[in-house]
């Protein structure tokens, strides 16, 4: 059995973390698989909007401490195997599509940041979030480092780093870490019509405007503006643009195709 599943229907690609037995915990095969379905949702042309879950009873529950798949004594090896999960933590982030994660159970240690790497994220009332690789002496990796700082800011950060503190989905909500908490058992149901929808809007558009937005904060006013420009320079000449304009005009529904 693969360790991801993946689905495609109506434009949505379905990401599904496969390995219910262990909550999903990651080893070198379902980092890889990860990887490379990230890969093909990114390279298809056909995907306009990505959702990834969990099956089972949580979402990830960070990193298969018991079996890595890999020799953690080895350097070399331990590189690798983050090289390819963080290939996919990249991945989700720079697609220029709709990334969604629906959360339930646990998403701690590295699935936490796989679920921060999203675009919007979707928990239920049983999600429980948390950096917890203090807790065996590790550093946070997929993306911690990068992601909570940027979400919450340093000491907000430095808090949830240092401590491990677990996160009740309410909890991550009001530190703007994701954006809406469902009662149990429908986060993935709620994530799917939300995915279903933005795969129906102008993904180009979007995807240009996701890029920007990765790059303002680091960016001056005006090199963000000049960006902004130049975006819609390119968005004004799409299909979608065109449709979108015609539309309002003609006072109708638009119909994008997602070029």
């Amino acid at each position: 059995m693969s360790t991801v599943q993946t689905k495609f229907q109506d434009g949505v690609f379905e990401i599904v973390l496969n390995r219910p037995e262990k909550l999903n915990a990651l080893n070198k095969d379902l980092a890889l698989d990860l990887s490379l379905a990230v890969r093909e949702a990114k390279t298809n042309p056909e995907v306009r909007a990505v959702l990834v879950y969990g099956n089972g009873k949580g979402f990830c529950a960070g990193g298969d401490l018991k079996d890595f798949g890999i020799d953690i004594d080895n350097p070399t090896e331990v590189r690798e195997f983050l090289q390819v999960g963080h290939e996919a933590v990249l991945g989700l982030y720079q697609m220029e599509k709709p990334v969604i994660g629906a959360v339930h159970g646990a998403a701690v240690g590295a699935g936490c940041n796989i679920a921060f790497a999203c675009d919007i994220v979707i928990a239920d009332e049983t999600a429980l979030f948390s950096e917890i690789f203090c807790q065996v002496g590790a550093i946070p990796d997929f993306g911690g480092l990068y992601f909570l700082p940027q979400k919450v800011g340093m000491h907000i950060a430095s808090e949830l780093i240092f401590t491990g503190k677990k996160l009740t989905a309410k909890e991550a909500k009001e530190y703007g870490l994701i954006n809406q908490v469902t009662v149990a058992g429908l986060a993935i149901e709620k994530a799917k019509e939300l995915a279903t929808s933005l795969a129906k809007g102008p993904t180009k558009t979007l995807g240009i405007a996701k890029r920007i937005m990765h790059q303002a904060p680091y960016m001056s006013i005006e090199d963000a503006l000049q960006l902004e420009a130049y975006g819609q320079a390119l968005t004004f000449q799409s299909r979608d643009f065109k449709e979108g304009r015609a539309a309002f005009i003609e006072k109708r529904k638009p119909e994008f195709l997602g070029h």
